[in-house]
């Protein structure tokens, strides 16, 4: 008899409320049926505020493994709907990834048990679709009673736009906040008033007034305003008495938020009281973008992304000042003299008030002479011509593994599309299990040769980047920036001018 090694899989979405389907209750009808039946349980996978119709979970994934190295070969479940509520892949999991891996698949509650039943079953299907269904009708009965909502003036939100709260007899209802409408008010009126978005959050940090993430009551170690906080601000229309329905929608199979097009907005106005006039606000609008419409310049440059402050740890700024003058002496010409300064100082001082600066010149200069005394360790001459004989001899090979690569890619495209034509009713049972052996076969084959051929890649430490660097440098190229970040990890530069260059290789 064979021996089995049980694992049980539960999971509860955020949306799920019933007590039924609680981890607790679930973990006592599947634990109590495994014990009944002489069923030894391994292991326990629990993921609890995952939808059933995302593919990767982090108990699932956990799951999934253990069972491709074969430490688990069952796995029980209260229902399939804790599996999956997507119909293709309650398809995939009971009639191919389980009997492929040779596992046994119980639902407790639904009497399933593919140990007493392995064909294809319609009913496994129909319940797949059910499940489905069930999560896209709950999805859009709560998007429809929300939208409602919005529509009547309700805020149906958890949080409030700062300089609002809540009304307390009425939890759908906003009212303006006196203890901080003020501040918003203030934020307008100076940014009207020509102050950028950085000094307004200088002058709010300066006054000792809490970031709206302080005053909600978050745990906030930088209790400072920052310049994006205050764009978010000048941006809401709902400091003007709008209130817009539609801006994002979220996907119900992955959850993922998008924003919608302008176009799509709904517009409900007068259900709240405004902190400004529609008219400030406009103005605000065409600051705005007479400020940021201008798409900003992307400097390439040698050390882009690299250098770093030694304090903070933070990315340093690259930037420029015009010179006019060396010392007493005006240029006829000016130019730009580019420098790498620590940025924490504008966000936030109490992090790191340094400021340090060096000028690029002289940093490229010191980073070139480190990495060139960091190559002569590696025999340059002696790897470059083994490294051109070695590329020419396996050319061909890495040419190979491309083409099964996108062998594989379509292998697995038509399993997928054979599948759906078996759960759309468009090939018999007979005729899906004649295919899918064949296609499952030649995907074993591609699979092997795929690894031959990696074996063969592979034969050496050097990678394919690192080899050209060395030819570059052999024969006399300039660094980029790429190559550059292929050789080092990271550059920090502190206020004394100590220099640390972190390598790679």
């Amino acid at each position: 008899m064979k021996e089995y090694k049980a694992g049980i899989y539960l999971r509860l979405s955020k949306e799920d409320i019933s007590e039924n389907n609680s981890i607790k209750a679930q973990r006592i009808i599947t634990t109590e049926y495994a014990k009944k039946n002489g069923f030894p349980i391994l292991q326990e996978y629990v993921d609890n505020g995952y939808s059933g119709m995302l593919d990767s979970r982090p108990e699932l994934n956990r799951m999934t493994l253990d069972i491709i190295t074969n430490k688990i070969n069952m796995v029980i479940v209260k229902d399939i709907s804790r599996l999956t509520r997507d119909k293709n892949k309650t398809g995939y999991y009971t009639e191919i990834f389980f009997p492929d891996n040779d596992v046994r698949f119980i639902s407790v509650t639904e009497l399933i048990d593919s140990g007493k039943r392995y064909e294809i079953d319609d009913s496994i299907m129909l319940r797949g679709m059910i499940n489905q269904y069930y999560v896209a009708d709950i999805s859009r009965k709560i998007k429809s009673v929300k939208t409602n909502k919005k529509k009547n003036g309700e805020y149906v939100e958890f949080f409030v736009p700062y300089g609002y709260k809540k009304d307390k007899n009425d939890k759908y209802k906003v009212v303006v906040d006196e203890n901080v409408s003020d501040n918003v008010k203030l934020i307008f009126d100076m940014y009207l008033q020509g102050f950028s978005q950085g000094k307004i959050a200088k002058y709010l940090t300066k006054l000792g007034y809490d970031t709206p993430k302080k005053y909600k009551g978050q745990n906030v170690k930088i209790n400072e305003w920052r310049s994006d906080t205050i764009g978010r601000i000048l941006k809401n229309p709902f400091y003007r008495g709008q209130m817009i329905i539609n801006k994002y929608v979220t996907d119900f199979r992955t959850k993922k938020t998008k924003k919608t097009p302008k176009k799509d907005w709904q517009i409900i106005e007068g259900k709240h009281p405004s902190l400004v006039s529609a008219e400030k606000f406009e103005r605000a609008q065409q600051l705005l973008e007479e400020n940021f419409s201008k798409p900003k310049q992307k400097y390439e440059y040698l050390l882009r992304d690299l250098v770093f402050c030694g304090h903070c740890k933070s990315r340093m700024q690259y930037k420029y000042r015009v010179r006019t003058k060396i010392e007493t002496r005006i240029l006829d010409n000016s130019y730009k003299c580019w420098y790498y300064k620590c940025r924490m100082i504008y966000r936030f001082p109490s992090i790191c008030d340094k400021g340090h600066t060096i000028s690029e010149e002289k940093l490229n200069e010191i980073v070139l002479e480190s990495i060139r005394k960091q190559l002569s360790k590696y025999k340059i001459d002696e790897y470059t011509g083994k490294v051109i004989n070695d590329y020419k001899k396996n050319n061909i090979n890495y040419k190979l593994l491309e083409e099964f690569k996108k062998k594989k890619v379509k292998t697995e495209t038509n399993i997928t599309n054979l599948y759906n034509k078996r759960l759309e009713g468009l090939v018999s049972v007979e005729e899906f299990k004649e295919q899918y052996g064949k296609l499952k076969s030649e995907l074993k084959c591609t699979e092997i040769k795929i690894d031959e051929l990696n074996k063969k890649c592979n034969d050496y430490e050097l990678d394919e980047k690192f080899k050209q660097i060395i030819v570059d440098f052999k024969n006399g190229n300039e660094f980029d920036n790429q190559i550059l970040k292929n050789l080092i990890d990271k550059i920090e530069i502190y206020e004394d001018m100590r220099i640390n260059i972190s390598y790679k290789i």
